[in-house]
C-alpha cells in the first residue's frame, strides 16, 4: 500500500474512533463517517467493504494503542506505583473507553477475527498483570478481579447523560477518583442474609 493510501486509511480509522467516542454507533452511517473523514464514499468502501470491516479495523487500532499504554504502565510501575496506576486509568477514562468498547464489540466474542481475538487476549493478560501489581502496592483490594475492574471502568467512562450535566459542571470527572478509591476498599457484598433483615 502506498504511503498516501496508508495515511488516508489510518485517518479514516482514527476519525471513526473519535465519532464512536462521541456518538452512538447506530446513529452513524457510512456517509456520515466519509464526510467526517473528508473522503468520498467510494474511497471509504474501497478501504472497508462494509461496516463490520471498518469496526474491526478500529478495534485492531484501539487494541494496539491500549496494549502500548499497558506495556508502558507495566514497565514503569515500580518507579511510582500510585502515579503510574492513576495516570494509566486516567488515560483510558479520557479516551472514552465506555463508548468505544460497546460500539466495537460484536454480539459474540466468537465473531471476532483471529487477529483481533489475539489482541484482546493480550490486553486481558496485561490487565491481569497490572491488577496484580496494583494489589501488591495496596492500590487494589484482593477481591477485585480483572473482569470487575474492566466492567467498572467501562461503566464510569461512558459519556454523562446530557440532562444530568446541568447538575454540576465537570460532574463526570470525579467519578474516576471515586472509582479508584473504591478499588482500594474492594467489592462489598450486596446480598442481605436473613439475620440482617429488618422487620
Amino acid at each position: 500500500m502506498r504511503a498516501d493510501a496508508r495515511k488516508r486509511r489510518e485517518h479514516i480509522i482514527t476519525t471513526t474512533c473519535e465519532l464512536y467516542r462521541t456518538h452512538h454507533h447506530d446513529s452513524l452511517t457510512m456517509d456520515n463517517i466519509a464526510e467526517a473523514a473528508g473522503v468520498g464514499i467510494a474511497t471509504l468502501y474501497r478501504n472497508f467493504p462494509d461496516r463490520f470491516a471498518l469496526d474491526m479495523a478500529c478495534a485492531h487500532y484501539l487494541f494496539t494503542v491500549v496494549i502500548s499504554w499497558q506495556e508502558q504502565a507495566i514497565n514503569t510501575f515500580p518507579t511510582n506505583p500510585a502515579r503510574v496506576w492513576t495516570s494509566f486509568n486516567q488515560t483510558l477514562f479520557d479516551k472514552g473507553l465506555g463508548s468505544l468498547v460497546p460500539a466495537l464489540a460484536p454480539e459474540s466474542l466468537d465473531e471476532l477475527p483471529e487477529d483481533i481475538s489475539a489482541l484482546r487476549q493480550t490486553t486481558e493478560d496485561n490487565i491481569a498483570t497490572l491488577i496484580g501489581l496494583a494489589k501488591e502496592q495496596g492500590l487494589v483490594h484482593a477481591n477485585i478481579t480483572p473482569g470487575t475492574y474492566i466492567l467498572g471502568l467501562i461503566t464510569i467512562s461512558r459519556p454523562p447523560i446530557t440532562a444530568l450535566a446541568t447538575i454540576s459542571t465537570n460532574s463526570h470527572a470525579p467519578l474516576l477518583g471515586l472509582y479508584l478509591s473504591g478499588l482500594k476498599h474492594g467489592a462489598m457484598a450486596t446480598s442481605i442474609g436473613k439475620h440482617d433483615e429488618h422487620p
